[in-house]
C-alpha cells in the first residue's frame, strides 16, 4: 500500500531560495498543494521582490502550482497564520516550507508562526554560513535560470539589476567584499525563469531598472511563457 504523501504549501517570493526549497520539497515525495505568496492589494505587488502580481501568476502557471495570494493588510503576520489555518482546515495542509538559510531571526519567525497556525515548519535548504557557495552552485548546476530582480545600492550599481543568475555571476559575486554569495542579508534578490521543474520556461517581454529605496529593482512589466519542447525530463 502507497504511504500517504505529506501535504504542504511552500513560502512563495519567486525568487532562488524558495525555488530550491520547492525542488528538494518535490524530491522528497511530498505533495505541493500551493505556493503561498504575501502581497499588497494597494500596490499590487508581492512583498518580498516588489514583483508585479500578474508576474508572480505567471510564474505559478509555469510550475504548474496553485498559487495563494494573501493581503498582508494591517496585520502581516496574522494575515499569513489566518491563511495557513484556513489550508489546514480546507486542503490539509501539514506543513509550511519556507527558503531560510541561516538567518536564526529569520527561522524563529517561520517557526512561531508555522506553530501559530498549527503547522509543521519546514527549512530544506538550511545551511550553515560557510555552505553558500554549494548552494549557489548546486542551483546553477541543477539548470536553474534567475534573474536579479533587485539589488542594494549600497553594495551594487545599477547594472546588477537584471544580470542573470549563471556562472559570470557566480565568480563576480564572489568578489564583492562582506556581501553574502546568496544574498541572505537582503544584498539581492532574485526572479526564477525557468528550472528542471518548471513545465514552461518564462520570457521576459519588458522591464527596466529603477531606484526605489535603496534598492535597484528590475521592474518586470510583461512577460510570456514559452513551452520546452523536449526539455522535460
Amino acid at each position: 500500500m502507497d504511504r500517504k504523501k505529506t501535504k504542504v504549501a511552500i513560502s512563495w517570493s519567486g525568487g532562488k531560495d524558495g525555488c530550491l526549497a520547492l525542488y528538494r520539497t518535490l524530491k522528497n515525495e511530498k505533495e505541493v498543494v500551493c505556493l503561498v505568496s504575501m502581497v499588497s492589494e494597494k500596490y499590487e505587488r508581492n512583498h518580498a521582490h516588489g514583483l508585479r502580481l500578474e508576474i508572480v501568476k505567471q510564474q505559478a502557471k509555469a510550475l504548474d502550482i496553485p498559487l495563494v495570494m494573501v493581503n498582508s493588510g494591517d496585520d502581516y503576520e496574522q494575515a499569513l497564520i489566518q491563511e495557513l489555518m484556513k489550508l489546514n482546515e480546507e486542503k490539509g495542509v501539514e506543513e509550511i516550507v519556507f527558503g531560510s538559510l541561516y538567518a536564526e531571526e529569520d527561522r524563529k519567525w517561520n517557526e512561531e508562526v508555522a506553530t501559530k497556525a498549527g503547522l509543521k515548519p519546514s527549512f530544506p535548504v538550511w545551511i550553515s554560513e560557510g555552505e553558500s557557495s554549494q548552494l549557489l552552485k548546486e542551483f546553477i548546476t541543477l539548470g536553474f535560470s534567475a534573474v536579479i530582480c533587485r539589488a542594494s545600492a549600497k553594495v551594487f550599481d545599477p547594472s546588477w539589476a537584471s544580470k542573470m543568475l549563471d556562472w559570470e555571476f557566480y565568480k563576480d559575486i564572489h568578489h564583492i567584499k562582506g556581501c553574502c554569495v546568496m544574498g541572505e542579508a537582503g544584498e539581492y534578490h532574485t526572479f526564477v525563469l525557468d528550472g528542471p521543474i518548471f513545465s514552461q520556461k518564462i520570457h521576459l517581454v519588458k522591464s527596466g531598472v529603477v531606484l526605489n529605496s535603496g534598492l535597484w529593482s528590475l521592474d518586470i512589466e510583461d512577460c510570456q511563457l514559452l513551452e520546452k519542447k523536449g526539455e522535460m525530463d
